[in-house]
């Protein structure tokens, strides 16, 4: 009983896993990575469902609203995707069949096939498409209606039968005695033979129009060549006639369907025009796709935002809104509700900056919107970075000219000054090297701030630049007492890293030591692999000062912030820890900081082991994520 239900689960997830390619492919061709890995899926189960039949045909029908396979009720339709029975319906499909050994391209052939209206086959029969297609291992049986010798039936009636039914009466198409062809001829010769009061209850057991027109016209001709030629002549006469009534009953359906199209047409037509970003999710909700003007919106690009719940992952600029119920259920009335995820305050200024246009009818033809809170507001950190940009590239020429007349003034009159004016021309020189260190800290930052920063991140050795910046800051500890040392792990693999970028991290973090911890104190650089992640190398610079306050911590990376430590308040601009950090990141690494008032501090980051590649081609730092993948990407 085990292995009966462990079949009939594989085979419901078979047809379950097509259903859903047979859906995604609305959305994308056969050949897109989403449809892959469904089909991939439908494959594995047809496999594994054969093998549980020892290598069996797995035979499926639908019939009155139930899914056989290989002749056992294994569920109801209604559990599988509604593409699976109108693939049966559309094409007029009595049985498909996957016989041992199919192949994935074969599958996907059948997919193609099933997408497929039954006029766009062009008088082809889906057994001969898929012949067309070199498929041998998909068997597609449609429903043959033939009529069987009266007296092999039970009762001398004849009856309904199944696909490939032998002897016994019924709807039969098999090779075996008794077939269709035998069987029909059998049943005419008997229903013209018989009697009126005989004829009457035989036209009665017939249960297909089909069957009871063979009958009356095998009654009244007596002629087998001319019953054919007739029964098409009637048979087109009745089709045309039913087509008209058709036609008749569903006019007004047809209507109604082209005004709801065309109001959707038109309502989408007046949001198109409001919001030309467009993001695709999954009934998961998980971002499947995005448009440039999407990604501008999100502020993140889809190689980063792909597989992210939506709902989830909304940032502090945006305000999401989605339905609570994605898929559209046909046997109760849909969830109307929607989920919202946004800060409160942002939440209100977009709901206050939008208006909907609608008809008497409630139909919506039209938006009134007016520029957000937010929106105005990135407008205005746009225009504050392009002026700070400006003005500090702006300042650096006539910066670099005061500072060459102040080198040339020093080295040609200050044997001549007194003692002061010489101190007071070094701090004029000095001043110039502090200012044009603010101007490149402002750029930088502006080029962060922009997006505009570059990081080129190559193979390195974290030991060299240890040092490297270790002995640019080696007279300045010297000249406060100060012990600088540094402690390098042995056998320390290269990292992936962007060199002069790290090297300024490096400065920033010891210049920061040197400045807070009191002379005769001591500042230790130490470089390992990273306990918690043996795929990456972490960088640690600890000094003696005067530590920060657990309170004070969150503020330290912050941009144009200053912290205290002890009695010290040094000037600058504030940003060298946030920059620090920013360029961090861009190289795929994490700095954070570590200090207990009092007890001095330890400011760490970790950068990526570098990795050759297979084919020897440039380093990689960790392996893609699926959800990459899966896109190409």
């Amino acid at each position: 009983m085990a292995e009966e239900a462990r079949w009939q689960e594989q085979c419901l997830e078979a047809l379950k896993a097509i259903g859903k390619a047979l859906g995604q492919m609305s959305l994308y061709r056969i050949g897109h990575p989403a449809v892959g890995e469904t089909l991939k899926i439908a494959f594995g189960a047809l496999e594994a469902a054969e093998r549980e039949s020892g290598g069996a045909d797995i035979s499926f029908s639908i019939t009155q609203g139930k899914i056989i396979a290989n002749g056992r009720m294994i569920g109801l339709s209604a559990k599988v995707p509604s593409a699976v029975p109108g693939f049966f319906e559309r094409l007029r499909v009595g049985t498909l069949t996957f016989k041992p050994g199919l192949r994935m391209n074969e599958l996907e052939a059948f997919c193609e096939l099933s997408a497929l209206r039954r006029e766009a086959l062009g008088g082809v029969s889906p057994k001969d498409y898929l012949s067309k297609k070199g498929v041998e291992h998909i068997v597609v049986d449609e429903a043959v209606y033939a009529r069987v010798n009266a007296g092999s039936g039970q009762g001398g009636r004849p009856g309904l039968g199944g696909a490939g039914a032998g002897a016994g009466p019924g709807l039969g198409a098999g090779p075996g005695p008794g077939g269709a062809q035998e069987g029909a001829q059998a049943f005419e010769a008997g229903a013209a033979e018989g009697t009126d009061a005989e004829f009457a209850p035989r036209l009665a057991g017939e249960k297909t129009l089909d069957g009871a027109m063979r009958s009356l016209i095998a009654r009244a001709v007596a002629d087998p060549g001319q019953r054919e030629k007739i029964r098409e002549t009637v048979a087109g006469l009745l089709e045309q006639d039913i087509r008209r009534r058709v036609d008749e009953a569903t006019k007004p359906l047809r209507e109604a369907k082209t005004r709801v199209e065309n109001e959707q047409a038109r309502t989408e037509g007046v949001l198109h025009q409001a919001v030309d970003g467009v993001i695709v999710v999954d009934e998961q909700g998980k971002i499947l796709m995005m448009n440039p003007v999407a990604e501008q919106v999100w502020g993140q690009p889809l190689s980063q935002a792909a597989g992210l719940p939506i709902i989830e992952k909304a940032g502090e600029n945006q305000v999401v809104t989605l339905a609570a119920e994605l898929l559209i259920p046909s046997d109760r009335a849909v969830d109307v509700r929607t989920r919202t995820a946004a800060p409160p305050d942002l939440r209100r200024s977009v709901q206050a900056s939008g208006a909907v246009v609608q008809t008497e009818a409630g139909k919506i033809v039209g938006v009134v919107a007016g520029p957000t809170d937010a929106a105005k507001f990135r407008e205005m950190e746009r225009m504050q970075r392009e002026f700070v940009a400006h003005v500090t590239h702006e300042l650096r020429s006539p910066l670099s000219s005061i500072r060459a007349a102040l080198e040339i003034l020093e080295g040609e009159a200050a044997p001549k000054l007194q003692a002061e004016h010489g101190r007071m021309l070094s701090t004029a020189v000095k001043n110039t090297d502090r200012l044009a260190d603010l101007i490149t800290s402002i750029l930088d930052f502006s080029k962060i701030e922009a997006g505009q920063m570059e990081v080129r991140s190559g193979k390195a050795d974290a030991a060299a630049l240890a040092k490297e910046a270790a002995e640019s800051l080696a007279a300045w500890a010297q000249k406060k007492s100060l012990r600088l040392s540094c402690e390098i792990a042995p056998d320390l693999p290269p990292v992936r890293a962007d060199g002069p970028r790290t090297v300024q991290v490096l400065i920033n973090l010891l210049s920061n030591a040197i400045k807070f911890t009191p002379n005769g104190g001591s500042i230790v650089l130490r470089l390992g692999l990273d306990p918690e992640d043996g795929r990456r190398v972490r960088f640690s610079v600890s000094d003696t000062g005067p530590g920060i306050p657990k309170n004070q911590q969150d503020k330290v990376f912050d941009k144009f912030v200053q912290i205290a430590a002890g009695e010290l308040h040094p000037g600058g601009t504030g940003l060298g820890l946030s920059i620090a950090k920013a360029l961090v990141h861009l190289q795929q690494g994490k700095l954070w900081l570590e200090s207990d008032a009092g007890k001095g501090a330890t400011f760490l980051f970790t950068l990526p082991v570098f990795i050759q590649a297979a084919e020897g081609g440039e380093g990689v730092s960790a392996p893609k994520p699926w959800w990459k993948k899966l896109l190409g990407l």
